[in-house]
Order: C-alpha cells, then sequence, then structure tokens
C-alpha cells in the first residue's frame, strides 16, 4: 500500500498519537558530538509544543492505518533591525526506520514547499527555517542528495548549544564580559515564553531522556535574546544560574549562542563553560526578506 500525504491541523493528529510516540522514542539526538544521546517526548497530546509556539500545522504520512511520517510547520515572527518579519518554522520533520533512505522524505518537504509558495500562503511569510542537530557525521543534510526542495535552504547560522550546571553559572565573575552584541541581528524568539529572571520549561511539552543512562533530563532553558542582555550576556546567565540554584531546580541550564559571536563564546571558554551541541538554522527567504544577520538568535526552549 502506497503511503499518503495529508496536511493536518492538531485535531487531525488525534487518531495518530500511539504512532507518534513510537516514532519519537526510536529517534536519538546527539550531544558532545555524538558521545551520548537523547529522545523526546512531545506528551499526551503531541501538539501542545508547536501550537504553543504559534499558528500549527502537521504533514503527516500515513501507511495505512499507521503514521510514518510527520513535519510540523509554525508561522511565528521574527525581529530584525526593529522591524517585525513574518517566519515559517519547519520543525520536528521526523520518519520511522523502515520508510528512511526512499522518495517520501523528498515527497513530503516538495509538498510542503510547494504548498507554502501557493498564492494561499505567500503573503503569511518572508522567511522559513529549519533547525538540525549536528551529531558524528553531521546532520541531517548530509542525506539530501539530487532535486530536492531542501538543497534550496542554506545554513542562516550555527548556535553552540550550551548544557551548564546552575552552580556554575551563578559563581560567575562578570567582571569584563563583553557587551551585547549590536543590531542589526535576527531574532527568531523575540519574545519567547520565560519568566524572571529569563527562565523557561517545556515540561510537560517536550521532556528529554538521556540514552546512557535512561533517566529524564530536565533542562531549564536560559531563552531571552541579546536585546534583553544587560548589561552583558554573562550577567544574564550569572542571574538566571543564581535563580535555579535558590529555586533547587533540576538538571542543567540551557542555552544558545551564535558561533559568530566569537568574543561570547571565548569568554565563556576562558571561564571552562563550552558548549555540548551545535544546530544549524537553515533559512529560506523570498523577495523583500532582510538581508543575511551578523547574527541570529533562537531560543533553545523553541527548538
Amino acid at each position: 500500500m502506497s503511503v499518503r500525504i495529508e496536511v493536518v491541523g492538531p485535531d487531525g493528529l488525534r487518531p495518530y498519537l500511539a504512532d507518534l510516540r513510537r516514532l519519537e522514542a526510536a529517534i536519538k539526538y546527539p550531544i558532545g558530538d555524538g558521545s551520548d544521546h537523547f529522545t523526546i517526548d512531545h506528551g499526551d497530546t503531541y501538539d501542545a509544543f508547536f501550537s504553543g509556539l504559534g499558528a500549527a500545522m502537521f504533514m503527516i504520512a500515513v501507511d495505512g492505518d499507521e503514521l510514518v511520517g510527520v513535519f510540523a510547520g509554525i508561522e511565528r515572527t521574527a525581529r530584525c533591525d526593529g522591524a517585525t518579519v513574518k517566519t515559517v518554522y519547519g520543525a520536528d520533520f521526523k520518519l520511522a526506520e523502515r520508510v528512511r533512505g526512499g522518495s517520501l522524505s523528498r515527497r513530503m518537504i516538495w509538498k510542503g514547499f510547494l504548498m507554502g509558495m501557493s498564492p494561499q500562503f505567500l503573503r503569511r511569510w518572508r522567511v522559513a527555517y529549519v533547525t538540525a542537530m549536528r551529531g558524528a557525521h553531521g546532520d541531517v543534510m548530509r542525506s539530501v542528495r539530487g532535486f530536492h526542495a531542501a538543497r534550496l535552504a542554506r545554513p542562516g547560522a550555527r548556535l553552540a548549544v550550551y548544557f551548564v550546571e546552575p552552580e556554575r553559572l551563578a559563581a560567575l565573575r562578570v567582571d569584563g564580559a563583553p557587551p551585547p552584541p549590536p543590531p542589526p541581528g535576527m531574532d527568531l524568539s523575540p519574545d519567547p515564553a520565560s519568566r524572571p529572571p529569563g527562565l523557561a520549561s517545556t515540561a510537560g511539552r517536550k521532556d528529554l531522556r538521556l540514552q546512557s543512562t535512561g533517566a529524564p533530563w530536565p533542562l531549564a532553558h536560559l531563552p531571552l535574546g541579546p536585546s534583553s542582555w544587560t548589561p552583558s550576556h554573562a550577567a544574564y546567565l550569572q542571574r538566571a544560574g543564581a535563580a535555579l540554584v535558590a529555586e533547587k531546580l533540576p538538571g542543567p541550564a540551557c542555552f544558545a549562542l551564535d558561533e559568530r559571536l566569537a568574543d561570547h563564546i571565548g569568554w565563556l571558554a576562558a571561564a571552562g563553560i563550552r558548549p555540548g551541541a551545535v544546530c544549524t538554522i537553515y533559512t529560506f527567504g523570498l523577495p523583500g526578506a532582510p538581508k543575511p544577520s551578523p547574527w541570529v538568535h533562537l531560543a533553545t526552549s523553541e527548538i
């Protein structure tokens, strides 16, 4: 039986929730350049994480009665040099192992591309982007070959992703830390869901589990972008770390920096804090989209 591809809203996922959880449990994401991995569980409804980011739709691939693929598309906004930019975030592209390596991924991505380029949707976005975590052999884009819509996207930024114990952040001496980078930059998370002093959690909507231990891996995300780093990124990290210690919250603190912010990354390295993963943001812009920016911010609570 051939695999059919459909585009559905959150309610259209309901018949396939068990399939989605099995699919997620079988897919591992690398940290430490492959020294360990984690799996993701988006919870009982699956869509809550994505719907919390914006208006979400889902492309699903179904073989008979079994869901074997999913791809989320979320309408969002970004901020670039004070201007608001309409975006589409393509997230959580997953295929069951038995259908990988064939034509299904190409079919799904082309369908999504043609849908986004239709007159119905063109006015609703200027920039589309996806994220890909790097493993020991590169990221998912290494498998893109031939006439493939994914080849139209270009690397917009590489993010160094950090996982740091809160005690280490709380102990930072922030004198001499570099100031926030000047505009223009592209903030893909201009208004992240957070609470003072800039903390976020995805618990119940996106839970992680480490492969090495089988234990839950709760992350405390630090999602604020450069416009909120006062007076410096290091000061933000120190305040957040102190709050996490005071509240005795579990898990490492997680945040990301554009690798082009070499002064910030170098300052953290001098303090003994180094990234544990790399995430590439691939972008595709329509005419009128902002020009490439010297830095890009995306909250790790939204990756």
